[in-house]
C-alpha cells in the first residue's frame, strides 16, 4: 500500500514523485519514480491505494533523513508494472512508533524520520518566520505520552495551519496526533521533532485502530488543551507540570509574595475569592497573533466588522476572543491580584474563551463556567517581577494554573518550609533552579504584557474587587 506520496525537486534529480510503501506486516521502503518516467506513472500511484509492483530495480538507501530505516530503496524502469491489489487489508501493524524517552534521550538515528503519537496539550501561536528568504509559518506543540512525558513538536508551513486550526476548532476536546515521518532535532542537547519538508503525514483523531487503546493508557487528569504564547518556549519547555509545582520552583505563600524582594517564578496555593470584570473577563484578539486589536467602523464584504491587528499592519475580520483574568486569591496570609491570560484561564476554567463569548449579551454578565471558579483552590506558578516589587503593579502574572485536586491535596499537605526563599542573596539563586525554562528578560516581560493592554497598575492588593451581576442571577 502507497502509505504516503509526495512530488519532489532537487537539482541532481529533477522532479521526482517519492512514495513510502508498506507491506502486510507493516515493514516500509522508500520508492522513487525519475523526471522522465513521472507522466507513464502520475496516474497510476495514489497514496493509500494498495498496488502490486513487479519488475523494479533496487539501490542503496543513503543519505540524511531517509524516510525508512530499510537499506533499501526502490525505483522505477520503463517496464515497472503498476496493478491494483484487491486482497490487501488497510489495517497493517504500526511498527515505526519511537517513544518519547528514546527521542529525548537522544538513542535514536537522527539520519532516519520517525513516527510519534501523542496527546496535543499545549500549542503556540501560528508564526510568520522568513526562512532562506521565504515566508513560512511556524507552530511549536507540546505532546505528551501515557507516561506524561512530554515532547515539543515545531511544525511549519501547511502543517503548521492544519494543527492550530484543528486544535483551535476542538479546544474542549482530547486530541490524539499521530506524526509520521517527522525529523529529531538537537539544539544545545536538548532534542524535539519537526515536520519535514513535504514528506511528513499528520492524523489528528483519525479513526485508526490502536488509537482508542492509546487514549486509555493516557493519565486519567482531565488535562485541558491549552493555547500559550510561544514566544518564550525552547524545546526545553516540555516539563512535566507536577514537576513545576514539587521540584522546580520555590513555594511561598501569598503574604511571602507581597513581601518579596527577589524578582523571580514561585508557586503557591489559594483560593479564588472573586473575579475583576469592571475591566472585562476577556479580550478580541488576532486569530493568528494573539494580540489583542482595535475595532473600526469599516465592515467586510459579508458586512463584518473589521479590527486593526497591529501584528499584521491591516484590518481583517479573523478576531477570536481571549481570556484575561483578574482573580483575587487568598490563603490564610494574605491575598494578592493574579493575572490569567488565555491559556493558563482555559486550564481551570474548561471552556474557551471563544465559546463563552456572545457579542450582543451585556457585558455585565460574568459567564457562568467563570463565576464557578468562586471558592476553587488553585495551584498557580507565578511571576514575581521588579514592578510587582518596586510597587508599580499589584497584579502577578499567572505562567501555569491547575486544579487537579491530587495535586491540590499533596501541595497543601506539605510541611511548612525551614528556610524562606526571601533568606536568598539574589534572584540568580532561584533561576539556577529553574530547570531549563527559558528565562525572559523582565524589559521583554514588561513590554510584552504592555502589548496586551492586560497589565493596569492596581495600586492595593488588598483591595475588594468589584463582582458585577453573574448569569442566571
Amino acid at each position: 500500500m502507497i502509505l504516503r506520496l509526495w512530488r519532489n525537486y532537487n537539482k541532481e534529480s529533477g522532479n521526482t514523485i517519492e512514495m513510502v510503501v508498506v507491506d502486510k506486516e507493516g515493514t516500509r521502503i522508500h520508492a522513487s519514480v525519475g523526471e522522465q518516467l513521472i507522466k507513464k506513472f502520475d496516474d497510476k500511484l495514489r497514496e493509500g491505494d494498495a498496488i502490486v509492483l513487479q519488475l523494479f530495480k533496487v539501490y542503496d538507501a543513503t543519505g540524511e533523513y531517509r524516510t525508512t530505516p530499510h537499506p533499501y530503496k526502490i525505483g522505477f524502469f520503463h517496464t515497472t508494472f503498476v496493478g491494483i491489489a484487491d486482497d490487501f487489508s488497510s489495517a497493517v501493524p504500526e511498527k515505526y512508533f519511537a517513544d518519547f524517552s528514546d527521542i529525548l534521550g537522544g538513542n535514536l538515528d537522527h539520519s532516519c524520520l520517525v513516527d510519534v503519537v501523542g496527546q496535543i496539550v499545549n500549542f503556540g501561536s501560528l508564526e510568520n518566520k522568513i526562512i532562506k528568504g521565504k515566508d513560512s509559518m511556524r507552530l511549536l506543540v507540546e505532546l505528551r505520552d501515557p507516561n506524561n512525558v512530554k515532547m515539543m513538536c515545531t511544525l511549519w508551513g501547511s502543517y503548521a495551519k492544519q494543527v492550530y486550526d484543528y486544535s483551535r476548532s476542538n479546544m474542549s476536546t482530547m486530541i490524539i496526533c499521530v506524526i509520521r515521518f517527522c525529523s529529531v532535532k538537537e539544539w544545545k542537547g536538548s532534542y524535539s521533532i519537526s515536520s519535514g519538508y513535504n514528506s511528513t503525514h499528520i492524523l489528528l483523531n483519525t479513526t485508526l485502530d490502536f488509537i482508542e487503546e492509546f487514549k486509555a493508557s493516557l493519565p486519567d487528569d482531565s488535562l485541558a488543551l491549552t493555547n500559550n504564547d510561544s514566544s518564550q518556549w525552547s524545546v526545553g519547555t516540555a516539563t512535566s507540570i507536577r514537576a513545576r509545582f514539587f521540584v522546580l520552583n520555590e513555594r511561598l505563600t501569598i503574604g511571602e509574595i507581597i513581601d518579596s524582594s527577589v524578582v523571580g517564578t514561585f508557586v503557591t496555593l489559594g483560593t479564588i475569592e472573586t473575579i475583576d470584570t469592571e475591566r472585562g473577563w476577556q479580550y478580541l484578539s488576532c486569530k493568528y497573533h494573539n494580540k489583542k486589536v482595535m475595532p473600526t467602523t469599516n465592515v467586510d464584504a459579508d458586512d463584518r466588522p473589521l479590527f486593526f491587528c497591529n501584528t499584521c499592519d491591516k484590518e481583517h475580520s479573523d478576531v477570536i476572543s481571549r481570556f484575561k483574568l483578574i482573580a483575587n486569591v487568598k490563603d490564610d496570609s494574605g491575598e494578592a491580584n493574579f493575572l490569567l491570560f488565555d491559556a493558563n484561564a482555559q486550564a481551570i476554567v474548561r471552556h474557551s474563551a471563544a465559546e463563552l463569548y456572545d457579542e450582543n449579551e451585556d457585558e455585565d454578565f460574568l459567564p457562568e463556567a467563570v463565576s464557578d471558579l468562586f471558592g476553587k483552590r488553585v495551584l498557580f506558578e507565578i511571576s514575581v517581577d521588579a514592578d510587582n516589587i518596586k510597587g508599580k503593579s499589584s497584579q502577578y502574572v499567572v505562567r501555569l494554573a491547575t486544579d487537579d485536586r491530587e495535586m491540590v491535596e499533596e501541595f497543601a499537605d506539605l510541611p511548612p518550609k525551614s528556610n524562606p526563599v526571601l533568606m536568598l542573596e539574589s534572584a540568580d539563586d532561584i533561576s539556577s533552579g529553574s530547570g531549563g525554562f527559558t528565562a525572559t528578560p523582565l524589559s521583554k516581560r514588561k513590554s510584552e504584557q504592555d502589548d496586551d493592554s492586560c497589565l493596569e497598575d492596581q495600586h492595593s492588593v488588598n483591595k475588594k474587587l468589584s463582582q458585577k451581576k453573574l448569569k442566571g442571577e
